[in-house]
Protein backbone atom coordinates (compact mmCIF):
# COMPACT_ATOMS: atom_id res chain seq x y z
CA UNK A 1 0.00 0.00 0.00
CA UNK A 2 1.41 3.40 -0.95
CA UNK A 3 2.05 6.17 1.54
CA UNK A 4 -1.07 8.18 0.61
CA UNK A 5 -3.45 5.28 1.33
CA UNK A 6 -1.59 4.38 4.52
CA UNK A 7 -1.87 8.03 5.57
CA UNK A 8 -5.62 8.08 4.97
CA UNK A 9 -6.14 4.76 6.73
CA UNK A 10 -4.02 5.83 9.72
CA UNK A 11 -6.12 8.99 10.16
CA UNK A 12 -9.37 7.05 9.91
CA UNK A 13 -8.28 4.18 12.17
CA UNK A 14 -7.11 6.53 14.91
CA UNK A 15 -9.89 9.09 14.53
CA UNK A 16 -7.44 11.95 14.08
CA UNK A 17 -9.65 13.96 11.71
CA UNK A 18 -13.39 14.04 11.25
CA UNK A 19 -15.20 14.88 8.00
CA UNK A 20 -15.35 18.60 7.22
CA UNK A 21 -12.80 19.54 9.86
CA UNK A 22 -10.26 22.19 8.92
CA UNK A 23 -6.63 21.58 9.79
CA UNK A 24 -3.51 23.73 9.93
CA UNK A 25 -0.40 21.94 8.64
CA UNK A 26 2.73 23.12 10.46
CA UNK A 27 5.30 23.36 7.65
CA UNK A 28 8.92 24.23 8.38
CA UNK A 29 10.09 23.58 4.82
CA UNK A 30 11.73 20.26 5.65
CA UNK A 31 10.81 17.07 3.86
CA UNK A 32 8.55 15.75 6.64
CA UNK A 33 6.27 18.76 6.80
CA UNK A 34 6.23 19.27 3.03
CA UNK A 35 5.10 15.67 2.58
CA UNK A 36 2.45 16.17 5.30
CA UNK A 37 1.01 19.14 3.40
CA UNK A 38 1.18 17.27 0.09
CA UNK A 39 -0.70 14.30 1.56
CA UNK A 40 -3.43 16.64 2.81
CA UNK A 41 -3.63 18.17 -0.66
CA UNK A 42 -3.86 14.78 -2.36
CA UNK A 43 -6.57 13.76 0.16
CA UNK A 44 -8.65 16.85 -0.74
CA UNK A 45 -8.42 17.99 2.87
CA UNK A 46 -9.46 21.53 3.81
CA UNK A 47 -6.16 22.79 5.21
CA UNK A 48 -3.93 25.81 5.64
CA UNK A 49 -0.19 26.17 6.21
CA UNK A 50 1.41 27.77 9.25
CA UNK A 51 5.14 28.57 9.49
CA UNK A 52 7.44 29.83 12.25
CA UNK A 53 10.60 31.82 11.55
CA UNK A 54 12.69 31.53 14.72
CA UNK A 55 15.52 33.68 13.27
CA UNK A 56 18.14 31.20 14.47
CA UNK A 57 19.95 30.60 11.15
CA UNK A 58 19.97 34.05 9.56
CA UNK A 59 19.36 34.01 5.81
CA UNK A 60 18.69 30.28 5.90
CA UNK A 61 15.67 30.85 8.20
CA UNK A 62 14.35 33.57 5.89
CA UNK A 63 14.86 31.28 2.92
CA UNK A 64 12.74 28.61 4.64
CA UNK A 65 9.93 31.11 5.11
CA UNK A 66 10.08 32.25 1.48
CA UNK A 67 10.01 28.63 0.31
CA UNK A 68 6.95 27.72 2.40
CA UNK A 69 5.14 30.93 1.43
CA UNK A 70 5.67 30.11 -2.25
CA UNK A 71 4.50 26.53 -1.69
CA UNK A 72 1.25 27.73 -0.11
CA UNK A 73 0.70 30.19 -2.96
CA UNK A 74 1.33 27.51 -5.57
CA UNK A 75 -1.20 25.20 -3.92
CA UNK A 76 -3.65 28.06 -3.24
CA UNK A 77 -4.00 27.36 0.48
CA UNK A 78 -4.10 29.90 3.34
CA UNK A 79 -0.68 30.80 4.73
CA UNK A 80 0.25 32.21 8.14
CA UNK A 81 3.78 33.13 9.24
CA UNK A 82 5.29 34.64 12.36
CA UNK A 83 8.78 35.84 13.32
CA UNK A 84 10.21 35.23 16.80
CA UNK A 85 13.24 36.52 18.70
CA UNK A 86 13.82 33.03 20.06
CA UNK A 87 17.14 33.66 21.78
CA UNK A 88 15.77 36.65 23.66
CA UNK A 89 12.73 34.66 24.75
CA UNK A 90 14.92 31.76 25.86
CA UNK A 91 17.20 34.01 27.92
CA UNK A 92 14.27 35.84 29.50
CA UNK A 93 12.54 32.64 30.54
CA UNK A 94 15.51 30.47 31.50
CA UNK A 95 14.93 28.00 28.66
CA UNK A 96 17.17 26.28 26.17
CA UNK A 97 16.87 27.54 22.61
CA UNK A 98 15.09 24.35 21.57
CA UNK A 99 12.58 24.51 24.43
CA UNK A 100 11.94 28.19 23.78
CA UNK A 101 11.22 27.50 20.10
CA UNK A 102 8.86 24.71 21.07
CA UNK A 103 6.94 26.91 23.50
CA UNK A 104 6.65 29.76 20.99
CA UNK A 105 5.63 27.42 18.20
CA UNK A 106 2.73 25.70 19.93
CA UNK A 107 1.46 28.87 21.57
CA UNK A 108 1.27 30.63 18.22
CA UNK A 109 -0.27 27.60 16.48
CA UNK A 110 -3.13 27.78 18.96
CA UNK A 111 -3.56 31.52 18.41
CA UNK A 112 -3.85 31.04 14.65
CA UNK A 113 -6.10 27.99 14.99
CA UNK A 114 -8.63 29.88 17.09
CA UNK A 115 -8.43 33.16 15.20
CA UNK A 116 -8.78 31.58 11.75
CA UNK A 117 -11.41 28.98 12.70
CA UNK A 118 -9.37 25.82 12.19
CA UNK A 119 -10.25 22.69 14.15
CA UNK A 120 -6.81 21.09 14.48
CA UNK A 121 -3.10 21.60 13.99
CA UNK A 122 -1.10 18.79 12.35
CA UNK A 123 2.66 18.42 12.69
CA UNK A 124 5.03 16.34 10.58
CA UNK A 125 6.36 14.14 13.39
CA UNK A 126 6.89 10.60 12.12
CA UNK A 127 7.75 7.15 13.44
CA UNK A 128 11.49 7.77 13.41
CA UNK A 129 10.96 10.91 15.51
CA UNK A 130 8.83 8.96 17.96
CA UNK A 131 11.41 6.18 18.35
CA UNK A 132 14.15 8.79 18.85
CA UNK A 133 12.05 10.47 21.53
CA UNK A 134 11.42 7.20 23.37
CA UNK A 135 15.16 6.37 23.30
CA UNK A 136 16.09 9.84 24.54
CA UNK A 137 13.64 9.50 27.41
CA UNK A 138 15.06 6.07 28.22
CA UNK A 139 18.62 7.42 28.21
CA UNK A 140 17.71 10.33 30.50
CA UNK A 141 15.32 8.37 32.69
CA UNK A 142 11.56 8.25 32.29
CA UNK A 143 8.32 6.52 33.16
CA UNK A 144 5.78 4.65 31.09
CA UNK A 145 4.48 7.80 29.38
CA UNK A 146 7.94 8.78 28.14
CA UNK A 147 8.60 5.31 26.77
CA UNK A 148 5.54 5.61 24.53
CA UNK A 149 7.26 8.18 22.32
CA UNK A 150 5.32 11.03 20.73
CA UNK A 151 1.54 10.90 21.35
CA UNK A 152 -0.85 10.76 18.39
CA UNK A 153 -2.87 13.62 19.81
CA UNK A 154 -2.19 16.36 22.31
CA UNK A 155 -5.18 18.66 22.70
CA UNK A 156 -5.83 20.20 19.29
CA UNK A 157 -2.50 18.95 17.88
CA UNK A 158 -2.47 15.73 15.84
CA UNK A 159 0.39 13.78 14.25
CA UNK A 160 -0.89 11.85 11.24
CA UNK A 161 2.57 10.73 10.04
CA UNK A 162 3.51 8.63 13.08
CA UNK A 163 3.06 5.45 11.04
CA UNK A 164 5.87 6.26 8.55
CA UNK A 165 9.65 6.28 8.90
CA UNK A 166 11.90 9.11 7.75
CA UNK A 167 13.16 6.91 4.89
CA UNK A 168 9.61 6.20 3.68
CA UNK A 169 8.74 9.89 3.73
CA UNK A 170 11.84 10.85 1.77
CA UNK A 171 11.13 8.10 -0.78
CA UNK A 172 7.59 9.47 -1.25
CA UNK A 173 8.92 13.02 -1.72
CA UNK A 174 11.35 11.91 -4.40
CA UNK A 175 8.71 9.82 -6.19
CA UNK A 176 6.33 12.81 -6.24
CA UNK A 177 9.04 15.20 -7.43
CA UNK A 178 8.68 17.38 -4.33
CA UNK A 179 11.35 19.85 -3.29
CA UNK A 180 12.16 20.80 0.29
CA UNK A 181 14.66 22.68 2.42
CA UNK A 182 17.43 21.02 4.40
CA UNK A 183 18.13 22.33 7.89
CA UNK A 184 21.93 22.42 8.15
CA UNK A 185 21.80 21.80 11.92
CA UNK A 186 20.31 18.33 11.33
CA UNK A 187 23.63 17.11 9.94
CA UNK A 188 25.52 17.95 13.13
CA UNK A 189 25.99 15.90 16.29
CA UNK A 190 25.68 18.99 18.47
CA UNK A 191 22.38 17.83 19.92
CA UNK A 192 21.77 14.54 21.71
CA UNK A 193 18.85 13.79 19.41
CA UNK A 194 21.10 13.97 16.35
CA UNK A 195 23.55 11.57 18.00
CA UNK A 196 20.70 9.10 18.51
CA UNK A 197 19.55 9.63 14.93
CA UNK A 198 22.94 9.25 13.29
CA UNK A 199 24.50 6.53 15.43
CA UNK A 200 22.11 4.59 17.67
CA UNK A 201 19.22 4.02 15.27
CA UNK A 202 21.45 2.72 12.45
CA UNK A 203 22.93 0.30 14.97
CA UNK A 204 19.45 -0.89 15.93
CA UNK A 205 18.58 -1.50 12.29
CA UNK A 206 21.83 -3.42 11.83
CA UNK A 207 20.77 -5.74 14.64
CA UNK A 208 17.20 -6.07 13.33
CA UNK A 209 16.33 -4.97 9.76
CA UNK A 210 12.66 -4.85 10.85
CA UNK A 211 13.51 -2.70 13.85
CA UNK A 212 11.06 0.13 13.04
CA UNK A 213 8.16 -2.29 12.58
CA UNK A 214 8.96 -3.84 15.94
CA UNK A 215 9.40 -0.41 17.53
CA UNK A 216 6.06 0.81 16.17
CA UNK A 217 4.29 -2.16 17.72
CA UNK A 218 6.09 -1.67 21.04
CA UNK A 219 5.26 2.04 21.17
CA UNK A 220 1.58 1.30 20.49
CA UNK A 221 1.51 -1.23 23.31
CA UNK A 222 3.27 1.12 25.73
CA UNK A 223 0.87 3.97 24.92
CA UNK A 224 -2.11 1.65 25.36
CA UNK A 225 -0.78 0.42 28.71
CA UNK A 226 -0.21 4.01 29.81
CA UNK A 227 -3.74 5.02 28.72
CA UNK A 228 -5.21 2.13 30.72
CA UNK A 229 -3.08 2.99 33.75
CA UNK A 230 -4.08 6.66 33.67
CA UNK A 231 -7.74 5.68 33.33
CA UNK A 232 -7.57 3.40 36.38
CA UNK A 233 -5.59 5.87 38.47
CA UNK A 234 -7.98 8.64 37.46
CA UNK A 235 -10.74 6.57 39.02
CA UNK A 236 -8.89 6.72 42.33
CA UNK A 237 -8.63 10.50 42.10
CA UNK A 238 -12.21 11.00 40.98
CA UNK A 239 -13.77 14.39 40.45
CA UNK A 240 -13.26 17.43 42.69
CA UNK A 241 -15.96 18.30 45.19
CA UNK A 242 -17.96 21.53 45.17
CA UNK A 243 -15.05 23.32 46.81
CA UNK A 244 -12.61 22.22 44.11
CA UNK A 245 -10.80 19.65 46.28
CA UNK A 246 -9.88 16.05 45.47
CA UNK A 247 -9.76 13.26 48.05
CA UNK A 248 -7.43 10.27 47.61
CA UNK A 249 -8.39 7.50 50.02
CA UNK A 250 -5.35 5.94 51.68
CA UNK A 251 -6.84 2.44 51.79
CA UNK A 252 -7.28 2.44 47.99
CA UNK A 253 -3.72 3.64 47.46
CA UNK A 254 -2.29 1.15 49.95
CA UNK A 255 -3.82 -1.71 47.94
CA UNK A 256 -1.59 -0.84 44.97
CA UNK A 257 1.62 -2.87 44.49
CA UNK A 258 3.75 0.25 43.81
CA UNK A 259 2.21 3.06 45.84
CA UNK A 260 4.84 5.78 45.29
CA UNK A 261 4.93 5.25 41.52
CA UNK A 262 1.15 5.34 41.24
CA UNK A 263 1.01 8.43 43.43
CA UNK A 264 3.51 10.18 41.16
CA UNK A 265 1.43 9.34 38.08
CA UNK A 266 -1.64 10.83 39.79
CA UNK A 267 -0.01 13.96 41.18
CA UNK A 268 2.59 14.85 38.55
CA UNK A 269 0.00 16.62 36.30
CA UNK A 270 -0.67 18.98 39.22
CA UNK A 271 3.01 19.94 39.43
CA UNK A 272 4.27 17.69 42.23
CA UNK A 273 7.75 16.29 41.57
CA UNK A 274 9.22 12.88 42.35
CA UNK A 275 11.03 14.06 45.47
CA UNK A 276 7.79 15.35 46.99
CA UNK A 277 6.01 12.09 46.25
CA UNK A 278 8.77 10.13 47.96
CA UNK A 279 8.36 12.37 51.00
CA UNK A 280 4.62 11.68 51.00
CA UNK A 281 5.27 7.95 51.09
CA UNK A 282 7.66 8.40 54.04
CA UNK A 283 5.24 10.71 55.91
CA UNK A 284 2.21 8.50 55.31
CA UNK A 285 0.97 8.64 58.91
CA UNK A 286 2.03 12.20 59.73
CA UNK A 287 -1.35 13.96 59.70
CA UNK A 288 -1.24 17.62 58.74
CA UNK A 289 1.95 17.47 56.67
CA UNK A 290 1.68 19.64 53.54
CA UNK A 291 3.32 19.92 50.12
CA UNK A 292 2.94 22.80 47.67
CA UNK A 293 3.62 23.25 43.96
CA UNK A 294 4.58 26.25 41.87
CA UNK A 295 1.48 25.62 39.74
CA UNK A 296 -0.81 26.49 42.65
CA UNK A 297 -1.76 23.20 44.28
CA UNK A 298 -1.47 21.96 47.85
CA UNK A 299 -1.66 18.42 49.20
CA UNK A 300 -2.44 17.78 52.87
CA UNK A 301 -1.85 14.41 54.57
CA UNK A 302 -5.02 13.61 56.52
CA UNK A 303 -5.85 10.64 58.75
CA UNK A 304 -7.52 8.54 56.09
CA UNK A 305 -6.93 10.43 52.85
CA UNK A 306 -4.67 12.75 50.88
CA UNK A 307 -6.47 16.04 50.27
CA UNK A 308 -5.57 17.96 47.13
CA UNK A 309 -6.71 21.49 46.46
CA UNK A 310 -5.70 24.85 45.04
CA UNK A 311 -3.45 26.92 47.26
CA UNK A 312 -4.91 29.66 49.44
CA UNK A 313 -8.53 28.47 49.47
CA UNK A 314 -9.44 30.92 52.28
CA UNK A 315 -10.93 33.65 50.07
CA UNK A 316 -13.60 35.53 51.98
CA UNK A 317 -17.03 36.17 50.51
CA UNK A 318 -18.97 39.40 49.96
CA UNK A 319 -21.00 41.47 52.39
CA UNK A 320 -24.75 40.88 52.49
CA UNK A 321 -27.01 43.91 52.69
CA UNK A 322 -30.50 43.90 54.18
CA UNK A 323 -32.19 44.00 50.75
CA UNK A 324 -29.99 41.40 48.99
CA UNK A 325 -31.84 38.44 47.49
CA UNK A 326 -28.95 36.53 45.91
CA UNK A 327 -25.27 36.44 46.83
CA UNK A 328 -22.59 34.61 44.86
CA UNK A 329 -19.66 33.08 46.72
CA UNK A 330 -16.10 32.84 45.29
CA UNK A 331 -16.30 29.04 45.09
CA UNK A 332 -19.30 29.18 42.75
CA UNK A 333 -21.99 28.45 45.33
CA UNK A 334 -24.79 30.91 46.11
CA UNK A 335 -26.91 32.13 48.99
CA UNK A 336 -30.60 32.74 48.25
CA UNK A 337 -32.28 35.02 50.78
CA UNK A 338 -36.00 35.42 51.53
CA UNK A 339 -37.36 38.06 53.96
CA UNK A 340 -40.85 37.29 55.28
CA UNK A 341 -43.19 38.20 58.10
CA UNK A 342 -44.33 34.60 58.56
CA UNK A 343 -42.23 31.62 59.48
CA UNK A 344 -41.09 29.87 56.28
CA UNK A 345 -40.93 26.09 56.09
CA UNK A 346 -37.40 24.72 55.67
CA UNK A 347 -38.65 21.13 55.56
CA UNK A 348 -35.63 18.91 56.13
CA UNK A 349 -33.26 20.98 54.05
CA UNK A 350 -29.81 20.76 55.59
CA UNK A 351 -28.47 23.59 53.46
CA UNK A 352 -31.15 26.08 54.48
CA UNK A 353 -31.72 27.91 57.75
CA UNK A 354 -34.30 30.34 59.13
CA UNK A 355 -33.01 33.16 61.30
CA UNK A 356 -34.67 35.86 63.39
CA UNK A 357 -33.83 38.91 61.27
CA UNK A 358 -34.52 41.18 64.25
CA UNK A 359 -31.54 39.65 66.05
CA UNK A 360 -29.15 40.38 63.17
CA UNK A 361 -27.08 43.50 62.59
CA UNK A 362 -26.55 44.23 58.88
CA UNK A 363 -24.50 44.07 56.80
CA UNK A 364 -23.79 40.39 57.21
CA UNK A 365 -20.42 39.04 56.14
CA UNK A 366 -19.32 35.73 54.68
CA UNK A 367 -15.83 34.58 55.56
CA UNK A 368 -13.70 31.52 56.15
CA UNK A 369 -13.07 29.96 59.55
CA UNK A 370 -10.34 31.51 61.64
CA UNK A 371 -8.53 29.97 64.62
CA UNK A 372 -10.13 31.24 67.85
CA UNK A 373 -13.66 31.46 66.42
CA UNK A 374 -16.36 30.74 69.02
CA UNK A 375 -20.12 30.38 68.60
CA UNK A 376 -23.17 29.07 70.45
CA UNK A 377 -24.34 26.00 68.52
CA UNK A 378 -28.10 25.58 68.32
CA UNK A 379 -29.23 22.89 70.76
CA UNK A 380 -26.53 23.52 73.38
CA UNK A 381 -28.68 25.77 75.58
CA UNK A 382 -26.52 28.83 74.94
CA UNK A 383 -23.20 27.20 75.80
CA UNK A 384 -20.26 28.39 73.73
CA UNK A 385 -17.98 26.12 71.70
CA UNK A 386 -14.83 26.76 69.75
CA UNK A 387 -15.34 26.17 66.03
CA UNK A 388 -12.11 24.15 66.09
CA UNK A 389 -13.74 21.71 68.56
CA UNK A 390 -17.00 21.70 66.61
CA UNK A 391 -15.13 20.73 63.44
CA UNK A 392 -13.03 18.14 65.24
CA UNK A 393 -16.13 16.46 66.68
CA UNK A 394 -17.46 16.18 63.14
CA UNK A 395 -14.17 14.54 62.09
CA UNK A 396 -13.59 17.20 59.48
CA UNK A 397 -10.21 17.33 57.76
CA UNK A 398 -8.04 20.40 57.83
CA UNK A 399 -8.97 21.13 54.25
CA UNK A 400 -12.69 20.83 54.97
CA UNK A 401 -12.32 23.23 57.89
CA UNK A 402 -10.65 25.82 55.68
CA UNK A 403 -13.37 25.49 53.06
CA UNK A 404 -16.24 26.01 55.53
CA UNK A 405 -18.22 29.24 55.16
CA UNK A 406 -19.01 31.33 58.25
CA UNK A 407 -21.89 33.83 58.24
CA UNK A 408 -21.48 36.57 60.83
CA UNK A 409 -23.35 39.79 61.43
CA UNK A 410 -22.10 43.32 62.04
CA UNK A 411 -21.69 43.06 65.84
CA UNK A 412 -19.85 40.75 64.98
CA UNK A 413 -21.20 37.39 66.04
CA UNK A 414 -21.35 34.09 64.15
CA UNK A 415 -24.90 33.48 62.97
CA UNK A 416 -24.51 30.31 60.92
CA UNK A 417 -21.81 27.80 60.10
CA UNK A 418 -23.16 27.46 56.59
CA UNK A 419 -24.71 24.10 55.88
CA UNK A 420 -23.85 22.77 59.35
CA UNK A 421 -25.20 24.55 62.43
CA UNK A 422 -27.17 27.69 63.31
CA UNK A 423 -26.17 29.86 66.27
CA UNK A 424 -28.50 29.84 69.30
CA UNK A 425 -28.52 33.66 69.41
CA UNK A 426 -30.28 34.06 66.06
CA UNK A 427 -32.85 31.29 66.31
CA UNK A 428 -36.52 32.11 65.81
CA UNK A 429 -39.09 32.07 68.58
CA UNK A 430 -42.86 32.65 68.99
CA UNK A 431 -41.99 36.34 69.35
CA UNK A 432 -40.16 36.61 66.01
CA UNK A 433 -41.72 39.18 63.68
CA UNK A 434 -39.16 39.27 60.83
CA UNK A 435 -37.84 36.01 59.44
CA UNK A 436 -34.85 35.53 57.14
CA UNK A 437 -34.61 32.28 55.25
CA UNK A 438 -31.19 31.59 53.73
CA UNK A 439 -30.56 28.68 51.38
CA UNK A 440 -27.08 27.63 50.32
CA UNK A 441 -27.09 26.39 46.73
CA UNK A 442 -23.94 24.29 46.71
CA UNK A 443 -22.63 21.22 48.51
CA UNK A 444 -21.58 21.81 52.13
CA UNK A 445 -18.00 21.33 53.23
CA UNK A 446 -19.06 18.27 55.23
CA UNK A 447 -22.27 16.40 56.01
CA UNK A 448 -24.79 18.89 57.38
CA UNK A 449 -26.94 18.75 60.49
Amino acid sequence: MDLLHRFQRFIQTNGLLQPRQRVLAAVSGGVDSVVLAHLFRESKQDFGIVHCNFRLRGEESDGDEDFVRALAARWSVPFFAQHFDTKKYAAGNGLSTQMAARALRYRWFEVVREAEDFDLVATGHHLSDSVETALLHFIRGTGLTGLGGIPLRNGAVVRPLLFATRAEIEAYARAQGLSWREDSSNALDDYTRNAVRHHILPGMEALNPAFFDAAAKTLRQLRAADDNLQYLLGGLLGAPDAGGAWRLEKTALEALPALADALFDILQPFGFHAGQVQQMAHCWNQTGTEWHTDSGYRLVMDRSALLLTNKNPRTDGPEILADDLLVRLPDGSRLVLLHTATAPDVAAEQTAAVLDAGKLTFPLRLRRWQPGDVFQPLGMAGHSQKLQDFFTNRKMSRLEKEQAWILEDGQPKIAWVVGMRLDERVKTSPHTRKFLRIEWVGAPASGAV
